[in-house]
């Protein structure tokens, strides 16, 4: 059994030590209204796909004004079929992420053409994991010796990535022993810095506390091992950009002559071990596409994954089959009494962002409230039918009917 994070790590994650950070909203609602945007800054440097040095940077989303002095991280790798795409395509996620109470990490690493082959594609891969690695032990230098100028967490860094992003986060995450590194890339492994690289500086560990694939995959489900890391992953059964199952991969479509298993498998590799995850299937064909025609139920999947892992709680989708279809939290709100007369009370799950509206959609009155029950005055209301919706991880309505 494979244990990433040192023992003592392990011991120092129960609830008490994050308690403080994981009441009145944080990690599942947008509680912050401004964040903090630091640009560019440089982690480490590696030979450019196309040769010379590329200077690897990375950008910091934090909220602004946060009291809290050690944030969870979440690093983030962009899509583009290791060709294309930049750190700037994370801008969005990293912003949401920061306004939830994060510290998200938007990174480089190197892209550029190649001609997709098996041993061209698995370096493509390599890039990506070692800029990855340099950009943590980065983080972690920052901490240990120049006063954790970002006000991160070193034992709560996640690795997290979209399309090729996702694929670099997976064998990041499981692709951790020098007897899993494929035949392609054992070669020149010495001269490339091993399983660790050199884009960032050395001494310092890689380790992350968990994996996000947004529509990725990895070459060996088998490297999956129990004691491994928490994963959650996202994809659509059609995806002809990364395959959701087992297939043969492609990049610029040209056939690379590597088998890769999807998210769904991945899922199912780590069922079968035993280890804590998260998998929401779509039955679409797009890639990614998720995030723009359903973005409240994917995302919101994501961060409830993240808020029980930083909040060291049980995983609130369970581990128990192979697939998720909907987040399991999205049941109906609760409202009672039925007829209300000039109160009514609602049972939150978790905290969220409460809004009551009246029969044409205008809003009568909005605020966050915490996780319970809460009674709420009806005022000088009139009789009728009105509509209240708590917006957690996941938005659930109900009807209040007042009679007076």
């Amino acid at each position: 059994m494979r244990k990433t994070l040192p023992l003592l790590s392990l011991l120092m994650l129960p609830a008490l030590l994050h308690a403080q950070d994981c009441t009145n909203g944080r990690y599942i609602l947008p509680i912050f209204s401004e964040i903090d945007s630091i640009p560019a800054v440089v982690y480490g440097s590696n030979t450019a796909v196309g040769g010379g040095s590329q200077t690897l940077r990375m950008d910091i989303y934090a909220p602004a004004n946060d009291l809290l002095q050690e944030r969870p991280v979440v690093v983030m790798a962009f899509g583009g079929s290791f060709v294309t795409g930049s750190r700037a395509d994370m801008a969005g996620l990293g912003g949401a992420l920061a306004r939830l109470g994060y510290v998200a990490v938007a990174i480089d690493y190197r892209v550029g053409f190649f001609f997709p082959t098996t041993n061209t594609t698995m370096h493509a891969v390599q890039r990506c994991v070692h800029d990855m690695r340099g950009a943590i032990r980065f983080l972690r230098k920052t901490v240990a010796e120049d006063g954790n100028p970002y006000g991160i967490d070193p034992d709560r860094i996640i690795a997290s990535g979209v399309s090729a992003g996702a694929i670099g986060a997976l064998h990041l995450t499981y692709m951790n022993e020098p007897s899993e590194l494929p035949a392609p890339l054992v070669a020149d492994s010495a001269m490339l810095g091993g399983m660790e690289g050199t884009s960032g500086p050395l001494g310092y560990s890689s380790d992350v506390m968990a994996c996000i694939s947004l529509s990725g995959a990895l070459m060996d489900t088998t490297w999956v091992q129990p004691g491994d890391q928490p994963f959650c992953g996202i994809h659509e059964a059609g995806d002809d950009v990364v395959p959701c199952y087992t297939e043969q991969a492609y990049a610029l479509g040209f056939p690379t002559g590597i088998v890769v298993s999807g998210d769904h498998d991945v899922s199912l590799r780590v069922a079968h071990t035993g280890i804590p995850y998260c998998y929401l299937h779509y039955p679409g064909n797009d890639h990614v596409g998720y995030i723009t025609y359903d973005p409240v139920n994917s995302l919101g999947f994501v961060y409830g994954f993240l808020a029980d892992l930083v909040c060291n709680q049980p995983l609130a989708c369970g581990s128990a089959s192979a697939g998720v279809e909907e987040p399991a939290s999205a049941a109906a709100l609760s409202v009672h009494p039925v007829p209300a007369d000039d109160h009514f009370t609602l049972q939150l799950d978790e905290p969220a962002l409460v809004t009551q509206l009246d029969g044409q959609g205008r809003i009568i009155r909005q605020e966050r409230l915490p996780q319970g029950a809460r009674t709420i005055a009806t005022g000088e209301l009139p009789a009728g039918i009105y509509l209240v919706r708590a917006e957690g991880r996941v938005v659930r309505t109900a009807r209040v009917v007042i009679a007076r």
